[in-house]
């Protein structure tokens, strides 16, 4: 009843709807330094007292739909989930295995630290808590060994942002719920843009290692350490087993198998490693609860801002104005991704995802665009902006640990983000690269 309802109105109105006052709201509210999340809601909130016919009461009526999701209900769970991992130290023993895997080569400890991002990746789902947890203990060791303090901090920032793109990514998640997407296809399209990043990423510190004439770390290690290396590590590397497997499977939902995450770390921390303490979870639910929270108010209020989108026909002023400039789905890509590479720079990754989608979206699709493919690249490219200034997470975290600049760290970093770029080409114009998997297990 109250979806006819504004649906009504949105065709009785839209004709009347002018987009320079959303422009112009967003704009002003922004300026202001007004927090994002409430830019969002008082835009649209605006807009629907400018068309005058609207009940207030359609305010929280929109942001509650917007909410009233089962497979949203898997956010809190995957964070959680990370949560607990980087409490208990189950993640401890990847880093370990990353040294004994890469860390014999000529600038072992650089190579460890992109295995190391790669694995945390597929736990924590976030860039600047894989940053932090993996930069705080190769980062020293590093510096130890002669590495140059600015080549250290940019590799781990520059891998750190494999932590949304390689599954569980709450960011996907966001994405797959705003744009309708099936949580477990969107999972699939990250593996193989992951890897080739962090090939991309070893390839670069080959060249660089041999350059700089970095050390070759001789691990002394007898077979019975080795064994204990891998024991420790078997929990971390079991958990995105258990998750992905049980959602290809058709075991369990996405929803069902970040709830299972959460279960199997509590059983490993409390009763395996016991490492895990009753008096850590409340610390752990607070933060889950909070940044859930500050997630839900994005998603609630962009939900708003979506529907005055709708009204006010930005879909279809935006997609007339980029096939205005040409109507080669190459050409589209390539200045979407121009546009996301710059956004990213300037705008959180969830605040994009939930403003993009509802105005692009419909867009790629009637190009014939994959939304699965489209989906990937829009991540993928919005997660270099994490580490790229001025607004990059994960170069800010990196400079508190090595105790360096962000001028010194963003030259450094420069060759990393030009690997990003070519695999970002690379997985925008070839799709048979991030959909491969998606098609092995029969999902698109």
């Amino acid at each position: 009843m109250f979806s006819q309802f504004l649906d009504n109105i949105t065709i009785e109105r839209r004709n009347n709807m002018d987009p320079k006052y959303l422009i112009l709201f967003f704009s002003v509210f922004i300026l202001t330094g007004m927090p994002i999340t409430y830019v969002l809601g008082i835009t649209g909130l605006m807009s629907i007292i400018l068309m005058g016919n609207i009940p207030l009461v359609a305010l929280p009526q929109m942001m509650w739909t917007s909410l009233d999701s089962f497979p949203l209900m898997a956010l809190p769970f995957f964070i959680l989930a990370g949560e607990i991992m980087n409490t208990s130290g189950i993640t401890v023993g990847l880093i370990d295995l990353s040294k004994l895997l890469v860390g014999r080569f000529r600038g072992g400890l650089a190579y460890a630290s992109v295995v190391a991002c790669t694995f945390f990746a597929s736990i924590t789902g976030s860039a600047s808590a894989t940053a932090a947890a993996v930069g705080g203990m190769m980062v020293p060791s590093m510096e130890k060994e002669g590495y140059d303090k600015d080549f250290s901090a940019a590799t781990i920032a520059a891998a750190s942002v494999l932590g949304p793109i390689i599954p569980p990514s709450t960011v996907m998640v966001m994405l797959a719920v705003t744009a309708g997407l099936s949580i477990g296809g969107l999972f699939l399209t990250g593996y193989v843009p992951g890897i080739l990043y962090s090939i991309g990423l070893m390839v670069y510190i080959s060249y660089k290692a041999k350059k700089e004439n970095y050390p070759i770390n001789k691990m002394e290690m007898t077979n019975k350490e080795k064994l204990q290396v891998i024991k420790s590590s078997v929990p971390a590397a079991i958990m995105p087993l258990i998750m992905m497997g049980g959602i290809l499977g058709g075991v369990f939902t996405a929803t069902e198998a970040a709830a299972v995450s959460c279960v199997y770390g509590l059983f490993v921390g409390f009763f395996y490693m016991k490492t895990l303490k009753l008096k850590d979870l409340p610390v752990m639910i607070t933060r889950t609860a909070v940044l859930t929270a500050a997630i839900d108010f994005i998603l609630a209020g962009s939900n708003v801002l979506g529907w005055t989108l709708t009204v006010y026909q930005v879909p279809r002023i935006v997609a007339e104005w980029f096939l205005s400039i040409s109507t080669n789905p190459i050409v589209i890509l390539m200045l979407i991704n121009i546009l996301f590479l710059i956004m990213g720079c300037f705008m959180e990754i969830m605040v994009s995802v939930v403003m993009l989608t509802p105005i692009l979206f419909p867009l790629v699709e009637s190009l014939g665009i994959h939304p699965l493919h489209f989906g990937i690249v829009m991540i993928f490219n919005l997660c270099i902006g994490m580490a790229t200034p001025p607004l990059g997470l994960s170069l800010f975290v990196m400079c508190g640990i090595s105790k360096t600049t962000i001028e010194r760290i963003t030259k450094a970093i420069l060759p990393q983000i030009a690997v990003a770029i070519i695999v970002l080409l690379l997985i925008t114009y070839i799709p048979a690269i991030p959909l491969a998997l998606p098609r092995l297990f029969g999902l698109i």
